[in-house]
């Protein structure tokens, strides 16, 4: 029972996707075929990035020690690191699936929850996706939202990393 209660819980979702594709097949077969597909052609294009963010998360726990971590972006790092991790989520780009392992792993390395955190809201202005948003949203929504997301990032860091511990 135990055993069960451990799958469940941590493959709850992918138990749930198989039940939806199960339903699906009873309903429309060529529909739920078709889908299936599709999931796997997704899968299939995304493997290689997923493989080789699984890959740099090795190689950052493995080359950058916990000290090291923890100077630059843990507990005694201060603004100095909050600042740091604002910068750091505007330069990254790509898909969320590549950022959340590699935070995860720097937090296990000694980074602070304000930190994922603001790097995860400042990831949402990604300076080299803003000519885009320019394009199609005008320079001051872009402009705005920006500063705001930029100016909001910390203060919403460190009110999370507050609730984090709290729950701890």
């Amino acid at each position: 029972m135990r055993l069960l209660l451990q799958i469940l819980k941590g493959y709850w979702l992918t138990l749930v996707i198989i039940g939806l594709y199960l339903w699906a097949f009873t309903i429309d077969p060529g529909k739920a075929g078709q889908a299936l597909a599709r999931g796997l052609d997704i899968l299939v294009s995304a493997l290689p990035i997923i493989i080789a963010v699984f890959g740099l998360v090795g190689l950052t726990q493995a080359w950058i020690s916990r000290d090291r971590v923890s100077q630059m972006v843990g507990q005694e790092s201060g603004w100095r690191g909050l600042l740091l991790a604002a910068l750091c989520g505007t330069i990254l780009i790509g898909p969320a699936y590549i950022i959340f392992p590699l935070l995860m792993s720097l937090h296990q390395q000694g980074a602070r929850w304000a930190v994922v955190a603001t790097v995860l809201a400042a990831y949402t202005v990604k300076i080299p996706m803003i000519p885009l948003e320019i394009l199609f949203l005008g320079w001051k929504f872009s402009l705005v939202r920006g500063v705001l997301t930029l100016l909001l990032a910390i203060p919403m860091g460190l009110l999370l990393e507050k609730l984090m511990l709290r729950r701890a």
